[in-house]
Order: C-alpha cells, then structure tokens, then sequence
C-alpha cells in the first residue's frame, strides 16, 4: 500500500513537471507561463489561452482577462471547458470548480487526457498507434544498438541502455556521446547520463528519477510519457532539417536569384538607358507627326481651295469656251459677211473709180474743148486757133443748135459747176475709200493678234 503511495506521488511529479513544460512550451507564445500548475490555472485566463494555441482556434466567446472574483473566475473556466467539448471534441474529466479548487488529482488528469490525445495517439508506426506505436518506434529507432532489447515498457528501459540509444542516434556525435563507453550493468549511472544527454541536447526535462526506473518501481504511465517526448523530439528535429534543407535550397534558390537579378538589373539599367532613348526619339517622331499632320491639315485646306478653284476656273472655262466658241463663230460670220460686204465695196469702188476716171477724162476733154473755143474766141483768125484736138459730137451737136455766145456761157457755166461738183465728190469718195481700207486693215490685224 506504501508502495503504491509513493508510485501515485511520483506519477503526480512526473506529470506536472511534464504537464508544466508543456503548457509553458505554448504559453511562451503569448508571453505567459505558469511556474505552480495547480495555483496558476484557477483564473481560466491561462487555460483559455493555452487552448487556443493548442487547438489552433480562437474562442469566439468573450472573457474577462482579468476577472476579479471568484464568479468570473469560474466563469472564464466554464467557457475554456465548454470550448474543449465543443470544439476540440473532448470531454472534461474536470470541473471549473476542481480548477479553482486547485484540485490536483483532477487537473492532472485534465491534462493527461489532453496530453494523450496530442502527444500519445497522434503516435503511429506500422499499424500500430499510441503506446504500442510509441514502444515499436523506439524499437525501430534503437534497432542494431549493443545491449538494447525493446520488447515492453516495464523491462526494456531499466538498464539506461535504450535511453543512451535514443540520445545516441539524436545527437550522432562521438565527441559528445561516445555509446561505447557504457556498459549495462551501470544502470543508473547510464540512466542519469541519458537523461543528460535528453535535457541538453533533445531538450526534454528530467522527469523520471534513475534509480526509481532501475529498480522498476516507475509508474508506466510516467515511462511512456517521457519516452514520448524523446519521439516528439525526434519528429521536430526532422522538421526542423527539413526547414533547414528548404531553407538552404531556398538561400541557394535566392543566391541564383540574386546573381539572376543583378544581372536582370544590369539588363534593366540597358534596358531602362535604351527605354530613355526610345522615349526620346518617340517624342520626337510625335513631334514630326504632329507637325506633319498640321501641314498635311494645311495642305488639304489649300489642296480643297485649289480643287474649288479648279473646279470654278474649269466652269469659267466652260462657260468661255462657250463664248469663245459663239465669238468664233459670230467672228467668223462677222468677218465673211465683211469680207463679202469688202469684196462688193471694192468692186463698187472699182467701178465708181473706173466711172469717175471716165467721167474726169470726159470733163478734162470738156475743160479742154472749152479751153480750146476760148482759145478760139481770143483770136481773130480762125486759122491762128489750133485745132489739132478732137471736137466731140454732141458738142459741137449743141453749137450747132444754139447761139454760139449763149451756149459756151451755159457751157462754162455747167461745167465749172460739175467740175467743182466732181472735184469735191471725188475727195469725199477718196476719203471713204481710205478710211474704209485703214478699217479692214486694223480689223484684220485683231483678228490676227486674237488667233
């Protein structure tokens, strides 16, 4: 009955310390930890807390962080319970009021319902899970090592063997843990070495006292959940070098990136120097064009005023084609019948010329017949009087049947009036004649100077 007082005790020392370090291992997150696992919970604030880093989730309902009675205290612990049921699916084997309480028993049994429930039978190996899992893990894990026989929890850890084992393979470092140098017969010298070795290199506090796992008096419960903490340990640092790993592939992948990017910024700083210049000449191409644009605006203007031009003048043209056309032919009808009326002038004037040389001759052989009779009065002799002249017919007709004084009066007298009659006819037609032969002439020389 002793014995099984001092095991119960030693489970309640096992546990808070590991329940301890594992509430402060996700408190620190927020800048808490609790030093007195039964005093340091009653609030609820802690626990809240601790819950949601564990599970992941925040709880949606509001609490008094700082709660200064015991109803809100209770009351923080209510809702951090509820949450557990609801949300994370686990039953409390606890009530608030064993929190506040400060009921032990029950808070270490809280946790070790949780603790099970994320550390223990999250452990799975082969087709094996929980405490069988963890036991054929270590098996696995210690497989080829000297002294080590892992078959159950109550035999296999006694001798330290199996514990230097685990640190062994952890650690892999001669210099620091030389595997060697132990032999199984020292038991608790190897148990207390081990757990050395799991609280400076594996960082698992020492929660098993050597002797009391030599001598086989260690609670199993106890044993298995420090034992879990070793697979824990193991899991996280194979995260943790595949974190490495991807973070040197990644720094490699970032070296190349950067030798990459210096020289994308070399290409960019050419580039950005060719993106200046072709800027520049873009600008002045739209310059060019604007300018082009405006003369070819200017040149269409002056092209649409030359094509309303054009199109004017060819209708003047046209229209004076037309009228060229009609002058033409008024012109030419003008200057036929002209030339008729010339032609017929001319005759005319022939003829009035031909008429009035006859008519002059036939006055001047008149003036010459009448000079001739004067001559012929003048003298006394008839024979003195020259009559080598032709006398005229009807002239002589008349003297014949006038008085010879009466007839050469009327004579003289009619023929002084024709002769100053024809002398002044006669200058008339000679003016009409020339003024009519300076008229053609100009109007030929127009019609010349026009064709």
């Amino acid at each position: 009955m002793a014995d099984k007082g001092l095991k119960e005790r030693g489970w309640e020392k096992v546990q808070i310390k590991a329940f301890t370090s594992w509430l402060n291992g996700y408190l620190e997150k927020r800048s808490m930890s609790v030093s007195e696992i039964s005093q340091d919970l009653d609030d609820g604030v802690k626990l809240i807390n601790f819950l949601e880093l564990l599970s992941g989730r925040r709880i949606g309902q509001r609490y008094d962080e700082k709660p200064p009675s015991k109803i809100q205290k209770i009351q923080n612990l209510h809702i951090a319970l509820t949450f557990l049921e609801k949300e994370i699916g686990v039953k409390p084997t606890t009530s608030a009021e064993d929190f506040f309480d400060k009921n032990i028993k029950m808070i270490l049994g809280f946790f070790w319902t949780l603790f099970k429930k994320y550390r223990i039978q999250t452990i799975k190996q082969d087709d094996k899970s929980s405490e069988e899992g963890l036991l054929l893990w270590v098996k696995k894990t210690t497989d080829g090592y000297r002294d080590v026989s892992v078959e159950s929890y109550k035999h296999s850890f006694r001798s330290g063997m199996t514990f230097l084992a685990l640190c062994d393979k952890y650690i892999q470092n001669p210099e620091v843990l030389n595997y060697q140098n132990f032999q199984k017969e020292n038991a608790s010298e190897n148990l207390a070495q081990s757990f050395e070795y799991a609280e400076k290199h594996l960082g698992i506090p020492k929660l098993l006292e050597p002797q009391e796992v030599a001598d086989g008096n260690i609670d199993e419960r106890s044993l298995v959940l420090y034992i879990s903490l070793y697979f824990h340990a193991f899991v996280a640092k194979e995260q943790l070098r595949g974190i490495q790993e991807e973070r040197d592939r990644i720094e490699g992948n970032l070296r190349g990136l950067q030798g990459t990017l210096e020289e994308r910024a070399k290409m960019a700083e050419h580039l950005d120097a060719e993106n200046k210049q072709l800027k520049e000449e873009l600008e002045r191409l739209r310059v060019e064009v604007e300018d082009l644009r405006r003369e070819k605006d200017s040149l269409t203007g002056k092209n649409s005023q030359l094509t309303e031009s054009v199109v004017s003048l060819e209708s003047q043209v046209s229209a004076l084609s037309g009228s060229v056309s009609e002058l033409t032919t008024k012109l030419e009808n003008e200057t036929t019948n002209r030339q008729k009326e010339s032609d017929e002038n001319q005759k005319r004037a022939t003829v009035q010329n031909s008429g009035l040389g006859v008519l002059k001759r036939n006055l001047e052989e008149h003036i010459e017949d009448l000079h001739r009779w004067q001559h012929y009065l003048d003298f006394d002799k008839v024979s003195e009087v020259d009559f080598s002249g032709e006398i005229r017919p009807q002239i002589l007709a008349d003297i014949s049947r006038q008085n010879f004084d009466e007839q050469l009066k009327v004579l003289a007298k009619k023929l002084e009036l024709e002769n100053l009659n024809i002398g002044e006819y006669m200058k008339v037609k000679e003016t009409e004649m020339r003024a009519k032969k300076d008229a053609e002439k100009k109007k030929k020389d127009r019609q010349k100077n026009k064709n």
